[in-house]
């Protein structure tokens, strides 16, 4: 199989969460997507997020597409930093090809992550963005890392799922709203 992992804290759950799921699921020709609901994210210490129920319930009231999977496979598994999470992934589910997906808002703080360059060797990347990406890709921390592939696409395909790839996918239709705009509209 291959499997897309959306992650975070989905505090709350929104429609560029299921945008940016269905962009990658048919540009990469994926088999499925899982929403891997974080009891904590540990680069937002300073928020206290809703009860991991509520945002699992939330989620799954939001998704309506049957490839796109709501999971707290994290809890499950007692993890709560990416590179750990992948890694109890893989050997889980030895025979699934897992690509990581990060919105733009991630992108530029990557390098904050706790493993990322490890995790670059673990697990190829598909970030969304729109044109021109030539100067997102340029200005990624991710850029830094030797050995990283950078493939821009602009149409779909079944391209393969190996570590040390990162995929920028064009899109010509965004959705721009954060879980954090709108949890300050609701206090």
């Amino acid at each position: 199989m291959r499997v897309g992992l959306l992650g975070g804290s989905f505090n709350p759950p929104h429609k560029g969460h299921v945008h940016i799921s269905l962009a990658v699921l048919n540009s990469l020709q994926l088999d499925a997507i899982w929403w891997l609901v974080t009891p904590q994210n540990p680069l937002k210490g300073d928020v206290v997020p809703l009860p991991i129920e509520e945002r699992m319930e939330m989620s799954r009231e939001l998704i309506t597409h049957p490839k796109i999977l709501v999971t707290d496979l994290e809890k499950e598994l007692g993890t709560t930093l990416t590179y750990h999470s992948i890694k109890a992934l893989k050997s889980r589910f030895s025979k699934t090809d897992f690509v990581w997906i990060m919105g733009m808002d991630n992108v530029h703080s990557f390098h904050e992550w706790n493993n990322w360059r490890d995790l670059l060797t673990e697990i190829p990347m598909a970030h969304l963005t729109r044109s021109p990406a030539t100067s997102l890709v340029r200005n990624s921390p991710a850029k830094m890392q030797a050995g990283q592939r950078h493939i821009v696409v602009d149409k779909g395909g079944r391209f393969p799922l190996d570590s040390g790839l990162t995929y920028w996918l064009l899109q010509k239709k965004m959705v721009d709203i954060s879980s954090t705009e709108l949890r300050d509209k609701s206090t």
